[in-house]
C-alpha cells in the first residue's frame, strides 16, 4: 500500500517525546498573561484580586481553581474551602452561592456546612475543608493552602 504523507513508527515517537518535551518546558515559562493570574507555590494558590471582581464584595463564593473556592468575609478576610465533595470527592460546581455536588446531588452552604448530604443511601458527609489563607492587601493578593 502506497501513501505519501505516512509517518513511520520511530518518525512518529520521536516527534511525540520532543512535543512532550516542549510541553514541560513551555508549563515553566508562563507569565499569568493568559487568563487569570493564579501562581502556584509550593501547595499554595496565589490569585489576584483583581482578577476575581465578583471578590470585591463580601458574601460572594467564587471557584478561583478546579478545586478551590473563596468568599471575602469582611474588607480584609477572606476564607477558603477545598471543592471536593466529601462524600465520593467529586469536584463541586459553584452554584447559587453554594457548593453543589453533581454527582449525588450533596449541597453545602457558602461557609462548607452540610446543607444536603447524597441522594443516595450512604454514611453521613462532613463539611467541606477550610484551607488556610492570607491577604496581602498592599499587593492585592490572596494565598490560598
Amino acid at each position: 500500500m502506497s501513501c505519501e504523507n505516512c509517518v513511520n513508527r520511530r518518525d512518529f515517537l520521536a516527534k511525540s517525546a520532543f512535543a512532550a518535551a516542549a510541553l514541560v518546558v513551555l508549563d515553566g515559562c508562563g507569565d499569568g498573561q493568559i487568563g487569570p493570574s493564579a501562581v502556584k507555590l509550593g501547595q499554595g494558590l496565589t490569585i489576584k484580586l483583581t482578577d476575581f471582581p465578583q471578590l470585591a464584595q463580601t458574601g460572594n463564593l467564587v471557584a478561583i481553581s478546579s478545586d478551590r473556592a473563596l468568599i471575602r468575609t469582611s474588607a480584609t478576610t477572606f476564607e477558603a474551602f477545598s471543592r471536593v465533595c466529601t462524600h465520593q470527592g467529586c469536584i463541586t460546581d459553584i452554584q447559587n452561592n453554594r457548593f453543589e455536588c453533581p454527582c449525588h446531588g450533596s449541597i453545602f452552604s457558602n461557609d462548607g456546612s452540610v446543607v444536603r448530604g447524597p441522594n443516595i443511601s450512604s454514611p453521613p458527609i462532613t463539611p467541606l475543608e477550610k484551607l488556610n489563607v492570607n491577604f496581602d492587601q498592599a499587593a492585592g493578593t490572596v494565598t490560598v493552602a
